[in-house]
Parts: C-alpha cells; structure tokens; sequence
C-alpha cells in the first residue's frame, strides 16, 4: 500500500476511535472524560510514534473538530490536551527519548492539565472550590467530633483544606501521567514498537539527597499544623511542600515493605502488601520514616540482593 494512503488511514481509523470514544462518554455522561482520561491520548500516541509529529498534526486537527461536533466545551479541552499529550508521547518514542524523560515530559503535563481544570478554570469546569473546601471540612470536624479530640490551636483549616486540595490535584495528575506512561508502553510493546528499556522498580534507587528533602519536608509539614506564621499564602505553600515530602517518603516506605517480602512464598508477598496498605492508612508518619531509611541509609544493596535471589527461585 502506497505510504500516503496508508497515512490517511491509520490517521482516519485514529480519529475513529477518538469519536466512538466521545460517543460512549457521551451516553454514560463523561464517565470516560472523568475516570478514563488516560484512553484519549493513546490514538494520538500511535499514529505519531509511527509517522512523526508533522503527519500528526493532521488526525489532531480532525480529533479536535470532532470533539466540537460530538462534546461539550469542557470535553474539547480534555480531548485536546490529552491528545497534544499523546502526539508529544508518541514523538518522544519516534525520537527515542529514555524512559524516564518520557514519564516525566508525560506526568508534567498530566499535571498542568489537572492544574488548568481543577484550579486555574474550575468554575468552567463545574468546580466550586469554596463548596469541594466546605465539604471537607465538614469532614475533618465530623472526625474530630467522633474520636473526641479537636484541630491544633495553630491551624488554619481553611487554609489547610485549601492546600490539602491544590496537592491532591496535583497527585491526581502525576497518576494520571504515570499510566498514560505504562498504558502507551504496553501498547507500543504489543505492537511490535521499539520502546526504550525501562528500570524495573527493584533496582531503581532514588538519589539520597531527595529523601533527606522530603524529610525535611515532613518536619516542615509537622511545624506547619501546629504553628501558625501569619500569612496564610505562606502557610499553605509551607503546607503544600510538606505535604508532598510525606507522600514521598509514604510511597517509597511502601516500596520498601513490598521489597522485603519480594523473595518470598506468593502468601507472604500478598501478607506483606496488605500489612503496607494498612499501615499507609493507619501510620503515614512511621511509613514515611521507613521510606526515608530505605532512601538514605545504604539498604539498597541488600534487598536488591534479596529480590534477584527471590526471582531465581519463584
């Protein structure tokens, strides 16, 4: 088949897929465009790893003027941006760019995306901040109330609320990047793509320096609920930044317990995944210790060790 229009017709069957995708989300009211927003970029991310991100601009262009006939406002800016994510994706495949470059390229603008919807235009998008705030706090008051204690003197919760919100919209995005990642991934794989090598989660080591910033990112969190600076936009960018270091440290304590039981029985991998999704409900702080000793004190090695022997004799 002539190149051209075998062009034209991967890009026609992309820009097909995008519509019967519209067409679902529009008959279970945007359940897609809410839940599976990491489906819209995958068309996109084909057709450009195959041909190069010139020859994508065309089904982009006709994706987009599909969302007009078939969405609403709010859907032709999801369907757009997730779609200038997957042409920006499949160019970093076409390009060879690392791995680690296109998850991050990838989870940055997953993030911007979350950031324009939920804060920047959240009246466009059907978001009352002040009510999703209300709400919350209606929430914290109800657990005070229950467990008989009541919010440090220092704190300012609506403040807290807010930040609480900006950082949970921000973590929605990273996810949300991350498996558009490992999705685009799977599928270029089963494609027969070459996709670059990824770095199997038992032998990355995050830098050293990263958990001691997050740690003293959680001190700064522990200091900011308990003591009050003044300026409330101060507070909640002190609160902000905490908070992402104690989610950091939570994520990679949680990696260090999986970790230890990797090179055991199926029974005790499962016990020990439980016991780690326990104690990230339950105990953040002792988690976020545990991730900062497995980031900072050298153990590595040793459990790096452990899941290789673990793999050889499962």
């Amino acid at each position: 088949m002539n190149n051209n229009v075998r062009k034209l017709t991967d890009g026609a069957m992309m820009t097909a897929i995008v519509g019967l995708l519209l067409v679902i989300n529009r008959q279970f009211a945007g359940i897609l465009e809410d839940m599976l927003l990491f489906l819209f970029p995958l068309p996109m991310v084909f057709f450009t790893a195959k041909y190069g991100w010139k020859d994508g601009l065309l089904p982009f262009a006709a994706i987009v003027l599909l969302t007009v006939v078939l969405g609403t406002p709010q859907t032709i800016f999801y369907v757009a941006s997730e779609s200038l994510i997957g042409l920006i994706y499949g160019n970093g495949i076409r390009s060879k760019y690392s791995s680690k470059k296109l998850a991050v390229i990838t989870i940055a603008a997953a993030v911007i995306v979350n950031l324009v919807t939920g804060i920047v235009l959240a009246s466009f998008f059907g978001y009352n901040i002040a009510e999703e705030i209300g709400a919350l706090q209606d929430v914290m008051n109800q657990v005070y109330l229950s467990s008989g204690t009541s919010a440090p003197a220092g704190l300012d919760m609506p403040s807290f609320l807010f930040t609480v919100y900006v950082v949970s919209t921000i973590m929605l995005g990273v996810m949300q990047g991350f498996i558009t990642h490992v999705v685009s991934r799977a599928m270029l794989k089963r494609m027969r793509f070459e996709v670059p090598a990824g770095s199997p989660a038992a032998i990355y080591n995050p830098p050293k320096w990263t958990g001691y910033l997050a740690f003293a990112g959680m001190m700064l969190y522990l200091v900011t609920i308990s003591r009050n600076f003044g300026s409330p936009e101060l507070m909640s960018a002190l609160q902000g930044i905490g908070m992402v270091g104690v989610m950091y440290l939570v994520f990679y304590g949680y990696v260090r317990v999986i970790l230890f039981a990797r090179g055991g029985s199926r029974g005790k991998r499962l016990l020990f995944m439980i016991l780690g999704i326990m104690l990230v409900l339950s105990a953040s702080l002792a988690m976020a210790f545990v991730g900062f000793l497995y980031i900072t004190t050298g153990v590595f090695d040793k459990m790096t060790k452990g899941a290789a022997h673990g793999q050889e004799t499962d």
